[in-house]
């Protein structure tokens, strides 16, 4: 299930170019620090702190201010429940459509009703993971997620009026308790915080994820260290989602690598080992991805897999394999239309694009057509395509991606993008 507005705002903008009306857009968008926050689990309120981002835009109407909000993420680093610490908590919002807020110019205050998708690491402990297969590969194992409603109270200036750029403060008042439960530790939520926002117009800003990549090793200076793929599935990973520009423009940030000395990681030979690892380093505002050598059931995971996709706890685990040519035997002939098949036991082409596809599992996105469950749909042909561990994912980005794409790790940032989609669906 998509969980964005980016639809709702390019068709608003078509629709008006359509009738040769002109509504003059504005975007206010902005970051979230360390701001003061209530969680009330089954142990009783937790006090905490959460991070995150905003969004709202902005129409200049005949009417007056018409205010939207479109974008809010909120993390917190967990609080205690009775079966234990929650782990990372991501809450991220619901509507696909945006939420239509209340505005008095006179006041400034604005006020709406919201549902957000709630996550926490203890619910992938607890319940496992939302195994999805298509065409025989099992790369993407999702999250069981729960809701929350609630309602927010934005405090603008007074007599507030459209820019083109600065900033302004707002005061924030968030209050979400629980409607639509899996584990139901996490009852409700509260949130109070002054926030420093800009103004854009056309959305003329960017959208960062952090990437922590995990190598197995002493460090960079170990000849036989993990990670020597890393520099070029990362590059093809810019690449490709550079391409959203037109569309919406979307960047990665990536950390220095931390790496982990236990040798026995390099070769993984089950999930239950991969699970071990992906234990191993939790990076709160970041989506880890953990780097061995090979795995000897490649072809099920199609050389790599994501797992809590989607969601703040989101980690990818791939191989440096995936540029040397392997393919395990037997390997099934599960590559799509667009990619020959390879025989078994033969080796395959080099997958290029595999860590490209991995974070759009991150980014929410789901196996074409999608969607599934809450991940969103995703274009057939493009890169999110299963190819396997046989033949490359498809250097193939399409806008329907970078519209769909969503994460509560996202956050504000600046950046010149200029790519196009190969695909502008």
């Amino acid at each position: 299930m998509k969980r964005f507005a980016w639809v709702f705002v390019v068709g608003l903008l078509v629709s008006l170019t359509a009738v040769g009306q002109k509504l003059p857009e504005y975007y206010l968008t902005g970051n979230l620090g360390d701001v003061s926050g209530t969680v009330t689990t089954d142990k009783g309120g937790q006090r905490t702190s959460f991070s995150g981002s905003i969004g709202f835009r902005v129409v200049q109407s005949e009417k007056g201010l018409l205010l939207y909000l479109f974008d809010l993420n909120l993390i917190s680093k967990g609080v205690p429940t009775e079966k234990g610490d929650s782990g990372l908590l991501g809450l991220e919002l619901f509507d696909a459509e945006g939420k239509s807020m209340m505005y008095d110019p006179r006041s400034g205050q604005a006020s709406t009703e919201l549902r957000m998708v709630l996550h926490y690491e203890l619910i992938d402990r607890v319940k496992g993971f939302r195994q999805v297969e298509t065409k025989g590969e099992m790369d993407l194992f999702a999250s069981f997620t729960e809701e929350m409603s609630g309602k927010m109270i934005v405090r603008f200036p007074e007599a507030l009026k459209v820019a083109e750029s600065g900033t302004i403060n707002v005061d924030l008042d968030l209050t979400f308790q629980l409607s639509s439960s899996v584990l139901g530790y996490v009852r409700s939520v509260s949130v109070a915080a002054r926030v420093v926002i800009d103004w854009t117009v056309l959305l003329s800003r960017a959208q960062y994820l952090r990437i922590q990549p995990v190598f197995i090793g002493t460090g960079p200076t170990d000849p036989g260290r993990t990670g020597t793929a890393w520099a070029t599935l990362m590059a093809k990973a810019h690449e490709l989602w550079n391409r959203c520009g037109s569309v919406r423009c979307i960047k990665f940030v990536v950390n220095n690598a931390i790496y982990v000395n236990k040798p026995a990681y390099k070769v993984l030979d089950s999930d239950a080992e991969a699970t071990n690892l992906r234990a191993e380093v939790n990076v709160a505002d970041a989506v880890e991805v953990f780097v061995v050598d090979r795995m000897t059931f490649a072809c099920s995971w199609g050389g790599g897999a994501c797992f809590s996709s989607g969601t703040a706890s989101a980690k990818i685990v791939s191989c440096d394999q995936q540029l040397a040519v392997p393919a395990p035997c037997p390997c099934p002939s599960y590559c799509p239309a667009t990619c020959p098949p390879c025989p078994p036991c033969q080796t395959g082409a080099v997958n290029n694009y595999h860590l490209a596809h991995e974070v759009g599992h991150a980014l929410n996105l789901a196996h074409p057509p999608g969607p599934s469950g809450t991940l969103a749909a995703s274009t057939v042909g493009s890169n999110l395509e299963p190819s396997g561990f046989c033949c490359d994912n498809p250097a193939i980005q399409s806008a329907k991606n970078c519209r769909n794409a969503s994460n509560p790790l996202l956050y504000w940032g600046w950046a010149r993008c200029v790519g196009t989609p190969n695909i502008m669906d």
